[in-house]
């Protein structure tokens, strides 16, 4: 019994057809198997410490870390972190900050080179801003029962804002760096560095870390992110929160390399009497909450102390005249307004402005948070669903070859080819049930050949 020439053609056209569908469906499921691979070998390569500090908490994430990464790495940064909260927290009486407040000395005081160092960086942008920005503004806070001691949740009276003002304002105080010192120009004015710090502890952070060789690192002090590195290709993501929400709603989920976030907003602190809403942002030129329809602000830099206290000076300033002096100064901001209905809208500068569709009547974005955890979900569905077409090309073989499932390779091996032989392509180990039906193929053609 032979094969005409025209049944030799029409198979062998089926079986081209057949493993060009085949070839296909394999390639995308090995892409998307790789893709699950790469996060599962990035959450096998993480190494994630979290705790409290200055009043907030501390995430740090460390991937690839180096093969002599120390095993006590989280109890270092505990104790620079420590260390910081001791130099620079005015709600421990013994820290370094709340002694030279205590003072009433005109006279250079010796301090930390740190503690001169973000003192110095604070100056500078109260320069820059005017006076937007202003470490000297905690009696006004107080006041406001923001910040530590009694909280009253009473507005103060004007006599008593008129007189605090007598004790705020940058130009009371005084920087040096070398020796390093602080000095104050008249004997009542108080230092808070909390819309600071937490910024200059994630770059002490990534600092310690860097010593320790690690590249790719994720440091969040207080909501403050600096970044670097990255994760095998994958940038860090970090999320910007959505104003007025319940819960954690992420805006926008924004991908950072090499570079510091803060955002500042008055939807988390804030309190209310007799029917108006009062936020913790205090004008230290008015001495009073702000009132402005900047519900928060995000500021991107090389730095994180530079992108907290930009933070802090767009969240005093406001919509409109934050948003001339991010242009001004060349800032990178993402600005989100609330209108007259609750409604949220969206105004960005420099590399927010490059990277994100926003206009100002741009709505913001309400995606779901994102983070290392439910980023591999999309890969995990994409990759069952590929194994499910993989298994439907099996099925559609089996019809195509008109034969059951025999052996290891599927319904799409066991059509003929051009010479009687079956295609076990993807079988490089073919079971005993491929070897019986190869060996009965060729008796069948033997038998076929000597009776023609």
């Amino acid at each position: 019994m032979t094969t005409s020439a025209a049944e030799h053609s029409a198979i062998s056209r089926r079986k081209q057809s057949q493993d060009g569908l085949l070839t296909w469906f394999l390639s995308v499921f090995l892409s998307l198997a790789a893709g699950a691979f790469q996060f599962a070998f990035a959450a096998e390569s993480m190494l994630v410490a979290r705790g409290q500090t200055m009043g907030s908490t501390y995430a740090v994430k460390v991937f690839a870390p180096p093969a002599d990464f120390p095993s006590d790495w989280q109890l270092l940064v505990d104790r620079e972190l420590r260390l910081i909260t001791d130099q620079m927290s005015t709600y421990i009486e013994s820290s370094e900050i709340s002694k030279f407040n205590a003072t009433t000395s005109v006279d250079w005081i010796e301090v930390s080179d740190d503690l001169a160092l973000v003192v110095a960086k604070a100056i500078q942008i109260s320069k820059l801003s005017d006076g937007a920005f202003d470490i000297t503004v905690l009696p006004m806070v107080k006041a406001w029962s923001f910040g530590p001691g009694t909280k009253r949740m009473v507005p103060p009276a004007d006599s008593e804002l008129d007189l605090l003002k007598g004790s705020v304002g940058y130009q009371n105080i005084e920087a040096r760096r070398e020796p390093a010192a602080l000095r104050k120009k008249i004997p009542s004015v108080t230092l808070d560095l909390n819309s600071i710090a937490p910024g200059h502890g994630a770059d002490r952070l990534v600092r310690l870390l860097e010593g320790l060789d690690a590249k790719n690192l994720f440091v969040e002090v207080g909501g403050e992110v600096r970044v670097t590195g990255d994760k095998a290709g994958t940038p860090w993501t970090v999320g910007i929160q959505q104003p007025d929400v319940a819960g954690e709603v992420v805006a926008v989920a924004y991908p950072l390399k090499d570079r510091s976030i803060a955002t500042s907003g008055d939807y988390r602190s804030f309190f209310e009497y007799e029917g108006k809403r009062y936020s913790h942002t205090i004008d230290p030129r008015t001495a009073r909450p702000v009132t402005h329809q900047l519900a928060s602000v995000t500021v991107l830099a090389d730095d994180c102390m530079t992108a907290d206290a930009m933070a802090t000076t767009m969240s005093v300033l406001g919509d409109k005249e934050g948003l001339d002096f991010a242009r001004r100064v060349g800032l990178d901001t993402l600005l989100m307004i609330r209108g007259a209905g609750g409604e949220i809208s969206m105004l960005a500068t420099g590399a927010f402005e490059a990277s994100l569709p926003i206009s100002e009547t741009n709505q913001g974005n309400k995606d779901q948070p994102m983070n290392d955890a439910n980023a591999f979900l999309p890969v995990a569905i994409a990759g069952m669903v590929a194994f499910g077409l993989v298994v439907l090309a099996m099925a559609v073989g089996v019809i195509f070859g008109r034969k059951s499932i025999s052996g290891s390779c599927g319904g799409l091996a066991n059509s003929r080819d051009s010479d009687g032989n079956v295609s076990c392509s993807l079988c490089s180990n073919p079971d005993n049930a491929c070897k019986d039906l190869r060996s009965r193929m060729q008796s069948e053609k033997t038998t076929s050949t000597s009776t023609s």
